[in-house]
């Protein structure tokens, strides 16, 4: 076996003294060599990097972000279609706001219970216009014209016009004061009761006000979204609450006219609408006299009477009532209405 060849330093000695010879391995002499040039290539290498490069150094704490970026346009191309409408916009999803629906909806429940008439000379029921819940600022505001009339609104004065059981009533305040009693179920006497009621509350505009009070022996109010018993301006947003609170009522009890009508003419409202069936218990003339000194001509009172059978010639409390008040009566035949 050969081995690997050795390299001999040495010197001759031309004096005559011994010859020394020095052996050093191939293969520590290669190592030398190369841990040498490795070295030396490291040495060349960082001068390279501390002179002439800009990028970040080894151990530096920052770096850059990378990223693609893509042109807007390529996403979402200009619309170059002259005739595109105006809104067509809105309709692509780039974060701008989406008109929102009207929180108002027709409310399937509430129209199935008040049943409304089909007759397609009466105002539409429904949610309307989209809610506002704008009220006037100024007293001054009631006075202005709308814009439109009502079904015979005046609208040089600014007054609207409703009806109710075909009793017209021009103004700007209107109260609604309907006997709930138990005898008000007979021939579906409530049910008539509040469709007319719904229909004269949608005739009027947003700068009117209404209150609505339901009356057995005991006394029921609408209150809109503050929870407190007052006129409500007739906003769409409020016909809504007066349809829920209408249709919640129901016919129980006996009958005490005066509490009722006392307490709505407090309102001091234009008109007043009074609805019973009540022959008995009878407003005696001392009442009838009282109410007429409260109210001091500040309001008419209208009166519809629900009676069974055609209506009596003779007077009655409501005649009076309605006469001494510069209002109208009318009389309804309840059994004519097909539903007990």
């Amino acid at each position: 076996m050969q081995t690997a060849p050795e390299l001999k330093l040495g010197s001759d000695v031309d004096d005559g003294r011994d010859r020394i010879d020095v052996v050093v391995p191939s293969w520590l002499l290669s190592i030398a060599t190369h841990i040498v040039l490795f070295f030396a290539l490291a040495m060349i290498l960082r001068g390279c990097s501390t002179s002439g490069s800009v990028g970040p150094k080894a151990g530096d704490a920052q770096f850059r972000e990378i990223g693609l970026h893509v042109a807007r346009d390529a996403v979402n191309p200009p619309i170059d279609n002259a005739e595109a409408k105006p809104n067509e916009a809105m309709t692509r999803d780039e974060g701008l706001p989406q008109p929102e629906k009207s929180v108002l909806g027709d409310d399937a429940s509430i129209n199935d219970l008040l049943s409304l008439p089909t007759d397609s000379r009466l105002p539409v029921i429904g949610a309307g216009r989209p809610a506002s819940l704008r009220t006037p600022s100024d007293a001054k505001d009631l006075i202005k014209p709308s814009g439109r009339r009502n079904a015979g609104g005046d609208e040089a004065s600014g007054l609207g016009e409703t009806t109710f059981f075909d009793i017209a009533a021009k103004g700007n305040r209107f109260i609604y004061v309907v006997d709930r009693s138990g005898s008000m179920y007979d021939h579906g006497a409530i049910r008539v009761a509040k469709e007319e009621l719904v229909v004269s509350l949608a005739a009027l505009e947003q700068t009117q006000q209404f209150q609505v009070l339901f009356y057995n022996q005991k006394l029921l109010e609408m209150s809109g979204n503050d929870d407190r018993p007052q006129m409500q301006w007739a906003t769409d947003i409020n016909r809504t609450f007066a349809r829920n609170f209408i249709s919640s009522v129901q016919p129980d009890g006996g009958t005490d006219h005066m509490p009722a009508l006392k307490k709505a003419l407090r309102y001091q409202t234009d008109h007043l609408f009074f609805l019973t069936d009540a022959d008995q218990p009878v407003l005696s003339a001392r009442e009838i006299n009282e109410l007429k000194t409260l109210n001091a001509g500040r309001t008419k009172i209208h009166c519809v009477e629900f009676g069974k059978g055609p209506e009596l010639s003779g007077d009655n409390f409501l005649k009076k009532l309605a006469r001494d008040n510069g209002g109208t009566y009318r009389y309804r035949d309840v059994t004519r209405f097909g539903r007990k």
